[in-house]
């Protein structure tokens, strides 16, 4: 409650504020503790899609993301996060192709509205930095848990097993020296992932950092493990023996664990993988094409860049993302087969000619490049946000500001004291009523200072 009426005091507010007037604005609401109040905010994930083209030319390079990072988005998350390198494409209102590249920068972290607007600072900051029209968020807050420890209860063991998402992210500092090495870490999933997951896997690269308590960013490569597999009891156990296998044989702290329940999962065609809503909302499709070809070879770079072209784009023109991945699985006669991978990321409508635009792009990868199926992974449990500019609006009056503030924070004031002598009415016992204080000073350019306190 306290929150709702302090969200809508301040969206009021950040409507009639420009740069031409800084509006200072404290409120207190002394409310009594309650249960639900300590309750931890629960864990979600925040992808944040960056395009690096900028408009009139050029392209922000690693290094200027590397110091955004550093400046912007760490001091704001510094516990962690990991960066992924992609590629997208959409065609722009002419039917032009524009490609360009792009970072994905994934974060655990508290569902709570104060890093909703740190997440929305970070989007702004990048916007005006580097000429952007908008910054792509992507919040998977339903069915999924996240855990950095073992023996944490992170599968809902279904009586019915389910396919579901496992994250598995791999730093590969060593405390003291060193680093895994490449070839170690495929050593790793050879000998500890494959056996206990013959089915297969995929594995990403991206790079992490953090800030420690003397303010010093650290940073490490990664390795991520993307696992398909049911939620039994059996294969949570296997997940523990990896990352305490991890953790001994590297000398590591923990492994991040991301395990996402809410997620539908197809090797095929023609299945109902789509909720198709009355009312149509978008979800994340991910796609896994294998790039080995049966009779020999390799689809290549650029005959996937084509395949992009002729099947995807014009069935989603409205953009894609693609990361570069490996794969391996372990065939019937027990050999390693490894593979290179190209995950496409869409954002699209739950409809039903959606579904069936999905459909026919993977029946052209199978038929095209004689593939025995492409991994559809379908999660419609996400939020999609664009984070555009915020356009300036014009400024009243100091004063007049200022009774619009005042006259908003005494109408909340009322409306929550009511509110709780309601609940006092209902149940029956001692309910606590809130002390408010409030204090808001507006300058303008004019030097002139306006106050006013209760």
């Amino acid at each position: 409650m306290v929150n709702k009426v302090a969200q809508n005091i301040f969206t009021r507010i950040s409507q009639i504020v420009t740069t031409g007037a800084i509006v200072s604005v404290t409120a207190v609401f002394n409310t009594p503790k309650t249960e639900a109040a300590t309750l931890t905010p629960q864990l979600i994930q925040e992808d944040l899609f960056f395009g690096r083209n900028i408009a009139g030319g050029g392209e922000v390079s690693d290094e200027q993301f590397q110091v955004f990072v550093n400046n912007v988005i760490t001091p704001r998350f510094p516990a962690e996060l990991t960066i992924f390198d992609a590629s997208g494409q959409f065609l722009d209102s002419t039917e032009t192709l524009i490609k360009e590249k792009s970072k994905d920068v994934l974060l655990f972290t508290e569902d709570t509205s104060q890093n909703q607007i740190a997440i929305n600072d970070i989007a702004q900051a990048y916007i005006q930095s580097f000429n952007q029209e908008a910054v792509l968020r992507v919040a998977n807050k339903d069915n999924l848990k996240v855990s950095f420890g073992l023996e944490e209860d992170l599968f809902n063991n279904s009586p019915e097993p389910k396919f579901i998402k496992v994250d598995l992210f791999f730093g590969r500092n060593i405390p003291g020296n060193g680093e895994v090495s490449q070839e170690q870490f495929q050593g790793f999933i050879n000998d500890v992932i494959t056996p206990r997951f013959p089915a297969g896997l995929t594995v990403f690269d991206a790079f992490g950092q953090f800030q420690n308590s003397t303010g010093m960013i650290a940073r490490e490569n990664t390795k991520t493990v993307s696992l398909l597999l049911e939620d039994t009891l059996s294969n949570e156990s296997s997940i523990n023996e990896i990352v305490g296998a991890y953790v001994k044989q590297f000398n590591q702290e923990s492994v991040l664990q991301a395990i996402n329940e809410g997620t539908r999962v197809s090797f095929g065609l023609e299945e109902d993988l789509f909720n198709n809503s009355p009312e149509p909302k978008l979800i994340r499709v991910d796609l896994f094409f294998g790039r080995n070809i049966p009779s020999g070879g390799e689809v290549s770079q650029e005959q996937f860049q084509e395949f992009i072209n002729d099947f995807i784009t014009p069935r989603f023109p409205e953009g894609l993302t693609v990361f570069d991945a490996s794969g391996q699985f372990q065939n019937s006669a027990g050999t390693i087969v490894n593979e290179q991978t190209k995950t496409v990321t869409l954002l699209l409508e739950d409809t039903l000619e959606n579904e069936l635009f999905i459909n026919e792009i993977v029946r052209a990868y199978v038929q095209q490049f004689n593939q025995e199926s492409v991994l559809q992974v379908v999660d419609e449990d996400v939020e999609v946000t664009f984070i555009s500019a915020t356009k300036p609006i014009s400024v009243p009056e100091p004063s007049a500001a200022l009774s619009l503030i005042t006259v908003g924070l005494i109408a909340a004031s009322g409306v929550l004291k009511t509110e709780l002598q309601t609940r006092k009415k209902k149940l029956n016992q001692p309910v606590i009523l809130p002390s408010f204080r409030f204090k808001a000073q507006v300058n303008t350019e004019s030097k002139k200072s306006y106050q006013v306190m209760f």
